[in-house]
């Protein structure tokens, strides 16, 4: 098993619009077959995160995300890989679960 965790935030544009319900079904036919392939390699399955949040500056504390933003965060999830080509191609294959303006970034975590 490889020990390089790794951080993929899914990322969106704020005018995206919701995918229709054949275009819903071929995406989690997707899901369904990444998750089957890589279920040993997810550590953490994440989430999709609510739209609001809070924002902690050194000045206090305000309403997040922030309205002038055009883009959100959508989820997270935390997958181990060789390494980052490695978790490249674990990416590249839940693309065709996304939709148009969305991007997964990739992070590898430090430590344990």
């Amino acid at each position: 098993m490889p020990s390089q965790r790794y951080l993929f935030l899914h990322r969106s544009s704020t005018d995206q619009q919701p995918p229709s319900p054949a275009r819903m079904q071929e995406m989690f036919a997707v899901w369904s077959a990444w998750m089957e392939k890589f279920k040993a390699r997810v550590v953490d399955m994440g989430g999709k995160l609510k739209s609001s949040g809070k924002v902690l500056t050194a000045s206090g504390v305000m309403d997040g995300p922030l309205v002038e933003t055009k883009e959100i965060v959508g989820g997270y999830m935390i997958v181990t890989a060789d390494g980052y080509d490695e978790a490249l191609e674990m990416a590249r294959e839940m693309f065709g679960m996304m939709g148009p303006g969305t991007r997964i970034e990739i992070r590898e975590l430090a430590g344990p």
